[in-house]
């Protein structure tokens, strides 16, 4: 068991690593922060904003709690969760809250501070999760268990699509972003540092961690840019983007964090 997940984070080293050369996260957070780089949303009424962040979060917080009862394995930054769960006795969800009180505090020492939606973020992520987990059964059934991992991992994309599209937070690793690229350092690496540090640790301590770990690490940056553009075509039309070139002037953005998403566009209101 141990030396299976060896080589498991020996996987999601590569897939992180192939990532970093995309500006595309591996885990629930760093694919938040990847996607508010990519995708440059438009400023919303304060309305929309509350409507996109509670649907988001539930669509989160089922897809999590999905992953819980299939007993497969965690998504990648939850594996360290649930180290914390079960060492100082919490729920999942909130562990959410002091792992991101703790990411939080250390943005805070280096002078980037959450804004309020970034903290409304994670309060209602961690309400929904623990909701979620309570209201949803463990499956018997092989086959169920899998196909909980396929809805569980549609509904953290859909959630976190929502969250970005509602131009809400990049979340805590976005602050970390920031703090890093302010001393020199280049923004994906630190996130990607962020992401397989919290994974080694969580897996060192014992998390939950298995195929399904995996196969979030896998699949969540394609379906992110899937549903990524989707979500543009909605909001600007496909032809428009098209005949814009599509998705590559966002990725070579995506890799300069003082260059703007897009030409007269202002940052992300994370810090708002």
């Amino acid at each position: 068991m141990h030396n299976s997940f060896l080589r498991a984070i020996d996987a999601l080293t590569a897939f992180v690593s192939a990532g970093l050369r995309l500006g595309i996260g591996r885990t629930r957070t760093g694919v938040l922060v990847a996607a508010d780089r990519l995708d440059a949303p438009a400023a919303k009424a304060t309305g929309q904003r509350l409507v996109g962040l509670f649907l988001g979060t539930t669509f989160i917080g089922l897809g999590v709690a999905l992953f819980v009862h299939a007993g497969l394995g965690l998504p990648p930054y939850d594996v360290l969760l649930s180290v914390v769960r079960d060492r100082l006795g919490v729920t999942l969800g909130q562990a959410i809250w002091l792992m991101s009180a703790v990411l939080f505090t250390i943005a805070a020492a280096l002078g980037q501070r959450p804004g309020i939606w970034t903290l409304m973020y994670i309060a209602t992520t961690g309400t929904t999760v623990d909701i979620a987990v309570q209201l949803i059964k463990d499956p018997e059934p092989l086959v169920v268990r899998l196909t909980f991992l396929v809805l569980g991992a549609s509904g953290i994309v859909a959630g976190v699509s929502l969250v970005v599209h509602s131009a809400l937070t990049g979340g805590a690793f976005e602050l970390l972003m920031r703090a890093g690229a302010a001393r020199g350092f280049d923004p994906l690496r630190v996130r990607s540092a962020l992401e397989i540090g919290l994974l080694v640790a969580g897996v060192a301590l014992g998390g939950d961690a298995g195929i399904g770990t995996v196969f979030f690490a896998v699949l969540v940056g394609p379906a992110m840019r899937a549903a990524q553009v989707a979500l543009q075509d909605h909001r600007s039309g496909r032809h428009a983007r098209l005949n814009s070139g599509g998705n590559d002037d966002r990725l070579v953005l995506a890799g300069s964090w003082a260059v703007p998403r897009r030409t007269g566009e202002s940052p992300s209101p994370d810090l708002l």
